[in-house]
């Protein structure tokens, strides 16, 4: 989508954010026409006019027949080169080309591959090399064409109003299908004018998407007559549609290139109105005779599936009364077991706690025995505990006594030989080796209470 802008907020004369730029609309336009390629025509009927030549192509105005309607052309020197034809002013002619449109200048005009003036002469060299060219592109291939609805709900018919050939495809069609639509489409289909006259036809009967099938026919006639069926811009137009075609001009002796690329060929407008139409009489008896075949298929399978039905609910009724038998039993044999269970497990049971009672008496027993043993023990080593306490006691305390007295005695003894040496010497000297003898002693006493307790722990 292209960006829009407001150039004037305040304007109310313009429309509020739908200003297009002119780069952003050709965009647009040129989206539009590219996605609509398949819903325009290949080939294009008008009026020469305007014609200008240069060097690489042609230019040249299309002009309506029917009013003052114009379209531009451009064909490229390489194309015109190949063609034997002259582009002349004034002159009616059919175009094949495809719609163009230039970005730049906003110009739409048709790029022209090939061209034909409306009533050229023709000849059976173009017949074949026209023929060969269609072969070439796979038109011919029986395997590209299309099939035919079976029940189309909508008919278009390219033929000319005022001959019997409308009459007679309309009558074959109403006989077999009386409710099925025709669209008929009317068209010049001989002289020079037939060949822009079918190739409209066609091409509108193509863009209508209700339309199932497209036939074209008309009431046969001589060669010269018929030739327009084999002119390039009425083969292709045929060949072009996507809808299913049908093609009968009643020319029984030879085949034109336009019953050639179509789906299905038919030789008369009769012959064409049976093709597409479904005999509606058959249709109803096909469908009575299926429905009673459905219904014959219907009874028959339904009484088999009955019978196949009860069968095997007498069957599974059976089934389900010896399944029942059977439960019964189990559920009998389960009843028995728990019974022998229930006496079995008593039994047990009543073994298992006598056993683990008289265990506990005897554990118990055994335990109050080793208790009584422990407490006699326990008594035994407190009464010796107690007097090994009195013994350590009594050793311990005459062994600090004895030699408490002992260095009592040599401390009084030194201490009067210091005295004495002290009277003697007076030395200051002798009472310092005093001191220091005292020191020791009282160390050598303390170490000797301890190495005492010691020996006694």
């Amino acid at each position: 989508m292209a960006d829009t802008y407001d150039p004037h907020p305040e304007d109310p004369s313009v429309p509020e954010g739908n200003v297009w730029s002119v780069g952003d609309l050709n965009a647009e336009i040129g989206s539009v026409l590219d996605a609509a390629q398949d819903r325009l025509p290949s080939y294009v009927v008008g009026e020469v006019s305007d014609v200008n030549r240069y060097d690489f192509g042609t230019f040249f105005d299309l002009r309506d027949l029917d009013d003052d309607a114009t379209i531009s052309c451009i064909m490229w020197a390489h194309q015109r080169e190949a063609i034997a034809h002259e582009l002349e002013e004034g002159t009616e002619t059919i175009v094949r080309a495809t719609v163009d449109f230039y970005h730049d200048d906003g110009r739409t005009q048709l790029a022209v591959k090939n061209f034909w003036p409306v009533g050229e002469s023709d000849r059976s060299e173009d017949l074949a090399a026209l023929r060969a060219e269609l072969a070439e592109d796979g038109l011919l291939d029986e395997t590209a064409k299309q099939p035919l609805p079976e029940y189309p709900r909508h008919i278009g018919v390219v033929t000319s109003l005022a001959g019997s050939a409308r009459r007679d495809f309309e009558e074959a069609v109403r006989a077999r299908h009386p409710g099925v639509s025709i669209t008929v489409c009317g068209a010049t289909v001989q002289g020079e004018a037939a060949v822009a006259s079918l190739v409209t036809a066609v091409r509108r009967l193509e863009q209508d998407s209700t339309i199932d099938v497209i036939v074209v026919t008309r009431g046969g006639g001589a060669d010269a007559d018929l030739w327009c069926f084999n002119e390039e811009p009425v083969v292709r137009a045929i060949a072009d549609c996507a809808t299913p075609t049908v093609v009968a001009v009643g020319h029984e002796d030879d085949e034109t290139l336009a019953e050639a690329v179509a789906d299905h060929r038919s030789m008369t407008p009769t012959d064409a109105g049976v093709a597409v139409a479904p005999d509606l009489a058959s249709v109803r008896q096909r469908v009575a005779d299926i429905e009673h075949r459905v219904d014959r298929a219907y009874t028959s399978v339904v009484t088999d599936r009955v019978a196949t039905l009860t069968q095997r609910l007498d069957s599974g009724l059976q089934t389900l009364q010896q399944r029942a038998q059977a439960r019964e039993a189990t559920r009998q044999r389960t009843a028995d077991l728990e019974h022998r269970i229930t006496v079995a497990y008593k039994a047990l049971v009543t073994s298992r706690l006598t056993a683990i009672e008289t265990q506990l008496n005897d554990a118990y027993q055994a335990l109050e025995h080793a208790a009584e043993t422990d407490a006699v023990t326990v008594r035994a080593g407190r009464r010796r505990v107690g007097g090994l306490e009195s013994r350590i006691d009594t050793a311990y305390q005459t062994r600090v006594d004895r030699e408490l007295g002992t260095l009592e005695a040599r401390i009084e003894d030194g201490y009067r030989e210091v005295e004495t040496d002290a009277r003697v010497q007076a030395s200051e000297s002798e009472t310092r080796r005093l001191r220091i003898a005292i020191i020791v002693l009282l160390v050598v006493l303390g170490l000797t209470l301890l190495a005492l307790a010691v020996g006694v722990l």
